[in-house]
């Protein structure tokens, strides 16, 4: 029987779910650092239903940042990409399709996603394709397919015929966007996507300030030993849209030029920058 048929007043969640609610905040941004939440909690494939309600659980997610419970939506969906909870890729998406997408969820959700695997992807491409869907829920998209990528290596191929799409000279996409596409191709190591990438650098489809420009992708694909020009002083340009409030509280230093991508993160959160205030 599921626990959602043993579920109380208290939320409407009964244990072992329940006990989410009572974990409180976590900094631990780094999947091999997070909780094991069957291991400690005994969650199996019975609990996906009422995990996904935890995840998507509007008085939860809108709770007070002093507050356990506001915090019980991380634990839930993480729980679900331990459990590689395949049902509950659809619902975790419609985290992404709210005009403002949850910070945490920014930085959990690509490992979520990867973690259940290349079941997500038909899901994930839909996603990209729907133009409705915003910058920010795109840009968290984009980096789920190159996370699935890069944890299944036998859908690599897949993946990058995913993200070659956004940059397809029939789509009219934002500069950002096109740079997280890039980014993401960066991730799955496409060298053999430099001539769509090239391309989109010349019709304007790519902001530089994310991934660097084109000289600085050559380099990383390894088609280039060193710059031919002076880099571009991007200033403060952010990439991609403003950052709503870090709910793991690290302070998000302005962008640096000199910081690596594969670099840690001068934030501190233990992140590579590519993955903490490059996406940011």
């Amino acid at each position: 029987m599921s626990d959602l048929a043993n579920s109380d007043v208290h939320g409407g969640y009964a244990d072992p779910v329940r006990r989410l609610l009572a974990i409180r905040k976590t900094n631990n941004a780094e999947p091999d650092k997070w909780i094991d939440y069957p291991a400690r909690f005994g969650l199996g494939e019975e609990h996906v239903g009422t995990l996904i309600q935890m995840a998507l659980d509007p008085a939860l997610l809108d709770a007070e940042l002093e507050t356990a419970e506001v915090w019980a939506p991380v634990h839930a969906w993480r729980a679900l990409g331990q459990l590689r909870a395949e049902t509950s890729a659809a619902s975790l998406l419609d985290l992404l399709r709210v005009p403002e997408v949850d910070d945490a969820a920014v930085g959990d959700l690509p490992v979520v996603f990867g973690m259940i695997g290349p079941s997500t992807l038909p899901l994930l491409a839909g996603f990209l394709a729907d133009r409705t869907n915003s910058e920010y829920g795109l840009a968290v998209t984009i980096s789920a397919v190159s996370t699935v990528g890069e944890r299944t290596p036998a859908c690599r191929d897949e993946c990058v015929g995913i993200l070659m799409r956004m940059l397809d000279l029939a789509r009219d996409i934002d500069p950002s966007t096109g740079g997280f596409v890039v980014v993401a191709l960066l991730d799955l190591k496409a060298v053999e996507t430099i001539d769509a990438i090239r391309d989109a650098f010349a019709r304007g489809a790519v902001e530089p300030s994310i991934a660097g420009d084109l000289e600085d992708i050559e380099i990383e694909l390894g088609l280039r030993d060193r710059r031919a020009t002076r880099r571009p002083n991007y200033g403060l340009m952010a990439a991609g849209p403003p950052s709503p409030p870090d709910r793991f509280a690290p302070e998000v230093l302005p962008k640096r030029q000199e910081v690596g991508r594969n670099d840690p993160c001068p934030c501190g959160s233990g992140k590579k920058y590519k993955k903490c205030c490059l996406a940011a």
